[in-house]
């Protein structure tokens, strides 16, 4: 699992081949309560089936879970990508 400094810029991606999707987004969730919306992020076509953006770590230590949607040729897609929040050491 990737460990990520509270208050750093995680990218998000999703690479599609063949099909555009007609709709694409992610959703950032608590880990320990998977019913908590922690963020919600707008996906950005950057051309030939890429699509990117950034979220911003929580302030919060934690385990949480990054998941993305999109709807290809009438399908569902979800992919969900957990990572934990952490201080970073001070000497």
């Amino acid at each position: 699992m990737d460990e990520f400094l509270i208050g750093d810029t995680m990218t998000v991606t999703w690479i599609n081949s063949d099909v555009t999707p007609t709709d694409i987004h992610c959703a950032v969730f608590d880990g320990a309560n998977p019913e908590t919306l922690v963020d919600s992020i707008t996906m950005t076509a950057s051309g030939n089936g890429h699509y990117w953006n950034w979220h911003t770590i929580p302030d919060t230590p934690g385990l949480y879970v990054v998941e993305t949607l999109a709807t290809i040729a009438a399908r569902p897609f979800k992919r969900r990508i957990p990572y934990r929040a952490i201080i970073g050491e001070v000497d």
